[in-house]
């Protein structure tokens, strides 16, 4: 793959007129453990990573119906060596049948639907859209063809072909549909998907602009099948595993949503009130299944293997990898732009049904060429909730780009 980004570099020297933009991002964070939760781990078993730098070079190349972005990546992750890494995130070539109607071949980044916080509808490329100090987005390969109208448009894409299941959504093969409508002041939107890991899914969202200041949205999502990675040994019994005990189940019948509302001001405050609900989230039960099969293993500390109990521990400790931990979410944002670059904001997630929260506080700040970010998260909330008892208490991270031309 490296080579392939260096090609695609090369390619831009020699482009002429191509439309070209290339560019340095330096991303730093710094984790802090929370070493009293049941589930945290630390080493041999589970490396510290508590300081890692992202540094990205970028390249994005635009000639014609051709589109390229490719990234040169060195990850230095504390306790490891750097790792370079070449990343092919889009190369496709938008072509044209008729005036309105055209055609797409190749890798590219295709999110759908209306949320801030979750979007159900959002079925190709699922997004975690609550992550930190996240790279640029990956593409999936995709043959599609699009309609436009200067109020309409719908696409019918092909994605992943030939790989079937795949190991995860995003090389899951499957035939999509995605259909909008402007209709006055409201945005409407609707999806349809047929894949082998999820079986058929549906949804529909709509925005509404109302006045200057207020706008409303909402989306909801069918699936056939919803997928979640469970602990056997919590769900069936059992004590111990020899091997990872995370599984991924296709259970039938799940539902995704999403509804919000904002309001932006002249004075350039806006707030922000949003929620979700995600059947691919754990549910309070499956969490409390965990955590009692979690406090049977620790109890055997001195009479077990200890390397049987972090192993174990260590593997039930991906749940958290999940984008929502539970399934009902709670999201309010309040944000700020001073309409010369600087946009402070807070954020505050809930999970109401364990009284969980995850505090969000960051700024960004953009001139000409640069942009530079930071922010800083605290998970908690109540005692037993699934954030308050997560392995990781903090996270600081920063980010600067800037651009070349």
């Amino acid at each position: 793959m490296r080579r392939a980004v260096a090609a695609l570099m090369l390619l831009a020297l020699n482009a002429g007129a191509a439309d070209i933009n290339a560019s340095l991002t330096l991303a730093p964070e710094v984790d802090t453990d929370h070493r009293a939760s049941p589930y945290y781990v630390g080493p041999p078993t589970v490396p510290m990573h508590d300081r890692s730098l992202r540094t990205d070079l970028e390249l994005r190349l635009r000639e014609g119906g051709l589109n390229a972005q490719g990234i040169l990546r060195e990850q230095a992750v504390q306790g490891t060596s750097p790792e370079q890494h070449g990343i092919l995130n889009q190369l496709y070539y938008d072509g044209e049948w008729d005036e309105g109607l055209g055609w797409t071949a190749g890798k590219k980044v295709m999110s759908w639907g209306v949320g801030f916080g979750f979007r159900p509808l959002d079925v190709v490329q699922r997004e975690n859209r609550r992550g930190v100090n996240l790279p640029p987005l990956v593409g999936v390969p995709v043959l599609a063809v699009e309609r436009f109208t200067t109020d309409a448009a719908w696409t019918l894409a092909l994605t992943s072909p030939g790989q079937g299941a795949g190991s995860d959504d995003s090389r899951d093969s499957s035939l999509a549909f995605h259909w909008y409508q402007l209709a006055g002041g409201d945005d409407l939107h609707a999806v349809a998907r047929l894949s082998h890991r999820r079986g058929f899914e549906a949804g529909f969202g709509a925005t509404r602009v109302v006045g200057e200041e207020w706008s409303f949205h909402g989306a909801a999502l069918y699936e056939r099948h919803y997928a979640k990675s469970l602990n056997t040994l919590a769900e069936n019994g059992g004590l111990f595993a020899t091997a990872d005990p995370m599984t991924s189940t296709p259970p039938r019948n799940g539902a995704k949503a999403v509804a919000g509302t904002q309001w932006t001001g002249a004075s350039g405050w806006s707030v922000l009130a949003e929620g979700w609900y995600d059947a691919d989230a754990y549910s309070i039960a499956e969490w409390r299944r965990l955590d009692v099969l979690t406090a049977r293993q620790r109890a055997l500390a001195g009479l077990a293997p200890a390397a049987a109990i972090s192993g174990n521990v260590g593997w039930s400790s991906q749940a958290y990898l999940a984008t929502n931990l539970l399934r009902e979410n709670l999201l309010l944002r309040l944000s700020y732009d001073d309409g010369d670059g600087f946009k402070p904001y807070a954020e505050l997630l809930a999970t109401p049904r364990d009284g969980g929260k995850l505090l969000t506080l960051g700024a960004a700040r953009e001139w000409n060429r640069q942009r530079a970010s930071f922010g800083l998260r605290q998970l908690g909330g109540a005692e037993e909730s699934v954030y308050a008892r997560a392995p990781l208490k903090r996270m600081a991270w920063a980010e600067w780009r800037i651009s070349f031309f």
